[in-house]
């Protein structure tokens, strides 16, 4: 898969999550269709799995958590290292 011509692995754009923050709720795995994460371990807390599933530009789901316990990188320094490469 590529995004732009540029194969999405390239591409570092995907959420983290504040494992301290996050209470297990789920409310991002609900809201993400592209299955990016999954409740893990005991108890339960959200993971990024398929981090390369995340759209790249999406952040909704930063939005969607109650702890605010999901970040993405800021998309200007995204833009700056396509750029870089030549990319954008």
């Amino acid at each position: 898969m590529s995004w732009l011509n540029v194969p999405r692995e390239m591409i570092p754009w995907y959420p983290t999550i504040d494992e301290n923050k996050c209470i297990g709720c789920g409310a991002c795995v609900r809201f993400c269709k592209n299955e990016v994460f999954k409740l893990e371990g005991n108890p339960p807390k959200a993971e990024v799995v398929n981090p390369y599933n995340c759209v790249v530009g999406c952040s909704a789901c930063d939005k969607i958590c109650p702890q605010g316990a999901i970040s993405h990188p800021d998309i200007k320094e995204v833009v700056a290292i396509l750029r870089k490469a030549g990319r954008a």
